[in-house]
């Protein structure tokens, strides 16, 4: 770990590094509207094309040149950056420290292997879902491993303070942190010093604490282990009362896949995860060749065996394996889209409004990276183990994902997290003015339908997605006369003759696309910017007047949505034309 001092140094000089590239002209103010969660623009699909992003990376990379040294001589790292969209990783960062082991690689890049902790979970949910129909997630553990029930004998009293009703434990509580039982298994501290009845602890006889462990002074645990001595262990929680965090649930949905899958969990993953994905510098136990990875001088653990505990923490990864994990699970290679969907999604809470789980996902939630102040969540999976550390990142909204692997003295999750945030606080606005660039190309201008007399204007602005400037239908002002269409609808924002005093409308895209069809939604904001203030003081949610997520489709005319439209493209993704569906015009986008 960083010296207190030196911690410090590397927070301030990354903290207050200015920002990169042209990001300054984005407006710093929060606008009031709210959008769908989920992306606002489509994402660019050549991103470092941008001059902005282009310039913002040059500014990251020299950052990182300029601030790795404070790491120390004996710290390696590796960050990468990719969009799916592209062949290359728009950053590609390796430091390699003087003090290293020289049974390890001399030289870092993307392609070296680190040990990556629990970032080994990502994994083991995702080939938990490739057994498919095979296993529900609903269903109880014990559906898959009966034996769990006999772990009860080892409590002499056994009631719901004591004994883990493995029964009520679902597949899903297990890989999304609501499980409820024992953080890990192995490495008890009495194991580890057994002077520590100085300290006030009752002296301990062998047998009542674990005797293994992935700690160097500890042999590996077995199953055997586990079942001779998990049982003692206490639940934390009922399943599904709050998030806790295990490591030991992961290692049992590891033994769900042999059994299902009728294959070691290693071979399971290589064919199904591995193989596809092509990650050659991905394995579930270290490598016969040391010369691919980097080996710190002290407690590196490189070597250290993690025993069955594999499935939870025993992976060793690379930058780029890494990025082409997230490129596969962003582009649906493994899983159906309504499967990845269902994937990239939060599970629970946790005390924390910024922090969200999810299977076995930990969701950080942002409204700091945009100048609109809208909620973007991102997706990560951390894993330290011994000098090693992995922070391993998707940004769905963005079609983004980030890598950064770390070994030796001074790697620690917390300076992961520091790099992370300068590096997404600096390339996301850089990404969302690329985004919007590429929207005027494709969305902004006037559409027309001479025919009926309507037409329809588009810009890009600093908000969030398509603003509609002007809206005619049949010569009429959509903008003007919207408080009385609505008037009727159930539960409408205006009563019949009032006036209407703010609207915005703000289209934003869906997802669903057929062909050279895409389906968006619009917004209408009634409540003006300077009143939104005034309005949210007296609510005890927070942001509570944002609720578009319960105003979508549902004022309908002739069984189409007012917020309904839909566009058509060419070959290239641009819009050629764009249809009100409620009503019923095809406008026809001006060259």
């Amino acid at each position: 770990m960083l010296s207190k001092p030196i911690e410090r140094l590397f927070w301030l000089s990354l903290v207050w590094a200015p920002s990169f590239g042209q990001t300054a002209s984005l407006s710093d103010k929060a606008i009031s509207n709210c959008p769908p969660l989920g992306p606002v623009l489509p994402a660019p699909k050549n991103p470092y094309s941008n001059p902005i992003v282009k310039a913002t990376i040059e500014g990251i990379t020299a950052a990182l040149k300029s601030n790795v040294t404070l790491l120390g001589n004996a710290t390696a790292l590796s960050l990468g950056i990719t969009s799916i969209y592209e062949d290359k990783p728009m950053l590609s960062f390796s430091y390699t420290p003087t003090v290293f082991n020289k049974s390890g690689t001399h030289k870092v890049d993307g392609d070296t292997v680190f040990r990556i902790g629990s970032v080994s979970k990502t994994f083991t949910v995702l080939a938990l879902q490739l057994l498919g129909g095979k296993v529900n997630m609903a269903d109880p553990i014990t559906k898959y491993i009966p034996e769990l029930c006999s772990l009860s004998r080892e409590q002499s009293v056994k009631n719901e303070v004591t004994t883990v009703d493995w029964h009520v434990i679902t597949l899903d509580s297990m890989a999304s942190q609501l499980s409820g039982i024992g953080y890990d298994f192995g490495d008890d501290i009495a194991n580890i010093n057994h002077s520590l009845t100085k300290d006030g602890l009752p002296a301990l006889k062998p047998g009542q604490y674990s005797a293994c462990g992935a700690l160097d002074i500890n042999r590996p645990c077995t199953w055997n282990d586990f079942w001779n001595t998990y049982g003692k262990r206490y639940p934390v929680y009922a399943p599904y009362t709050t998030p806790a965090y295990t490591n030991m649930a992961y290692d049992l949905l590891g033994m769900v896949i042999e059994r299902v899958s009728k294959k070691t969990y290693a071979q399971f993953v290589q064919e199904k995860i591995f193989k596809p994905l092509q990650l050659s510098h991905t394995f579930t136990t270290k490598p016969a060749n040391d010369k691919l990875g980097f080996i710190p001088t002290l407690n590196n653990w490189w070597s250290t065996s993690y025993g069955f505990l594999e499935a939870d923490g025993g992976y060793y990864s690379s930058a780029n394996d890494l990025l082409e994990f997230g490129r596969g699970i962003l582009t649906n290679k493994l899983l159906s889209p309504a499967a990845t969907r269902a994937w990239l999604k939060p599970r629970t809470h946790t005390s924390s409004l910024g922090l969200s789980v999810g299977a076995p996902w930990e969701i950080g939630r942002t409204t700091s990276l945009t100048s609109d102040g809208r909620v973007i969540d991102v997706y990560t999976k951390n894993g330290g183990l011994g000098g090693y550390n992995t922070l391993f990142l998707l940004l769905p909204d963005y079609d983004l994902v980030l890598s950064l692997v770390m070994g030796g003295e001074s790697s620690s999750l917390g300076i992961e997290l520091v790099i992370a945030s300068q590096v997404l606080t600096n390339l996301v606005p850089a990404i969302e003015a690329a985004g919007k660039a590429d929207a005027i190309q494709q969305f902004a201008g006037q559409y027309i339908d001479k025919a009926s007399n309507s037409s329809i204007s588009l810009k890009v602005d600093d908000g969030p997605g398509l603003l509609v400037q002007s809206w005619y239908s049949l010569g009429k002002d959509v903008l003007a006369s919207y408080a009385d269409i609505v008037a009727n609808s159930p539960g409408g924002a205006f009563s019949a003759g009032s006036a209407q005093e703010y609207l915005s409308i703000r289209l934003y895209p869906t997802g669903l696309q057929e062909g050279k069809i895409a389906s968006w939604r619009a917004v209408y904001d009634s409540t003006a910017p300077d009143s939104v203030k005034d309005q949210s003081a007296g609510l005890f949610i927070i942001q509570g007047l944002c609720q578009t997520w319960s105003s979508l489709d549902n004022v309908v005319y002739g069984l189409r949505a007012l917020d309904h439209f839909i566009f058509e493209t060419n070959g290239s993704g641009s819009a050629t034309a764009i249809t009100p569906t409620a009503f019923g015009h095809k406008l026809t986008r001006k060259a």
